[in-house]
């Protein structure tokens, strides 16, 4: 199977936001605590935007989530395509 830059957003935005939602914390409050804007993090969720690996971890610790929880289900033998 192939995956796309878009597929891995997608899985990450996935796994930010089930993992925010477990925590029952708002998009508002992950930005607060991230010192991020609520868009940017909203557009994480979605996998909208290639936010760069430090605004990941960001995230994660505003959460209380280890970074490789982000990672969830994305598997090292797939086929990279862009």
């Amino acid at each position: 199977m192939a995956a796309t830059t878009t597929d891995l957003l997608e899985r990450i935005g996935s796994n930010l936001r089930a993992e925010r939602v477990r925590r029952h914390l708002t998009q508002e409050a992950v930005a607060r605590r991230s010192g991020m804007g609520v868009t940017q993090v909203a557009r994480m969720e979605r996998g909208e935007t290639d936010s760069g690996i430090s605004k990941y971890l960001r995230v994660a610790a505003a959460i209380g989530i280890e970074p490789t929880e982000l990672l969830h289900g994305i598997r090292l033998d797939l086929e990279w395509h862009d």
